[in-house]
């Protein structure tokens, strides 16, 4: 279906898959360069029965000038059914489009019963691996190198880096700051710069989001920088059942400001603050205290 402005094609690259097994859903916008299009949000799932595995937004210039944006979604089930994927609103201002409807048939597999006996083998016993002493030279000569080059490396610091200690009255304290302490410090002062009243959206995600994942790498000692926002949500499953609402909170923080990011999402006016709000909230119920520590 087209509006003036822009169309929408739902695809999926397969129409049935057995139980647990991955298919790629689709949803391509063609848009003109200017226009800013609202499109559906997905949390967990498509539909009832349908999980998200992952998501990638990518966007494209055709020869005619047109953007063309991917929503890409990697999704499985693990129900046998006949799924129903419905239409799904895209705006832009006063113009509506439905995408169209998709179906997918989710299989057991299959069990081969024209077989009438089948014929159990004996348990082998446990093969021992021959001894190889070639491998153990090759460790053994590894370690002693290792070891080498690693005192070489504390004798040159100490001969020519190492520097007299000072005095201990000369010393002055460290004032070391909690996470939790740092991530609020950050926030407030992305709240008085407001860089998103002009013009600088992205920036404005990107900022809370950073500070959010360096909070919950320090607090939850999970590594986030070189993740995807769903691969930071899937590390926090074991903090669920404690922060479980604070954690999907943050999971609505991450998801819309891929949106924003990636598939050139436009929030009202509230939101902004809304998600900065929430994105403090997050932090301070979930910082270390003498009950959690």
């Amino acid at each position: 279906m087209s509006a003036q402005n822009f169309t929408v094609e739902a695809k999926i690259d397969s129409t049935m898959i057995l139980i647990g097994e991955q298919c790629n859903l689709t949803f391509e916008i063609s848009q003109q360069p200017d226009t800013k299009i609202v499109t559906p949000l997905f949390i967990d799932s498509i539909v009832k029965g349908i999980e998200i595995v992952s998501c990638k937004f990518d966007t494209i210039k055709n020869p005619d000038n047109y953007l063309i944006v991917r929503q890409k979604y990697v999704i499985t089930s693990f129900d046998s059914a006949l799924y129903y994927i419905p239409e799904f609103k895209f705006a832009c201002g006063m113009d509506t489009i439905l995408s169209n409807s998709l179906s997918l048939k989710v299989v057991s597999i299959p069990i081969d019963t024209t077989q009438q006996e089948i014929s159990i083998a004996d348990i082998k016993p446990i093969v021992k691996a021959p001894f190889d002493w070639v491998l153990v030279f090759k460790i053994f000569l590894i370690v002693v190198i290792c070891l080498f080059i690693i005192a070489l490396f504390i004798f040159i610091y100490i001969y020519f880096f190492k520097k007299e200690p000072k005095k201990e009255e000369e010393k002055a304290p460290a004032i070391t700051k909690l996470p939790h302490e740092i991530a609020l410090e950050k926030l407030e002062e992305i709240r008085l710069e407001k860089i998103w009243q002009h013009g600088k959206t992205k920036e404005y995600y990107t900022q809370i989001t950073d500070v959010l994942r360096e909070y919950i790498e320090k607090r939850f000692l999970v590594n986030t920088l070189e993740k995807t926002s769903y691969e930071i949500i899937d590390s926090l499953q074991f903090a669920r059942k404690e922060y479980f609402e604070q954690v999907l909170n943050m999971q609505k923080i991450l998801i819309t400001s891929d949106l924003v990011k990636f598939a050139k999402l436009i929030p009202d006016f509230n939101s902004h603050t809304t998600v900065l709000n929430n994105a403090v909230e997050f932090v301070k119920e979930t910082q270390l205290t003498e009950n959690n520590e």
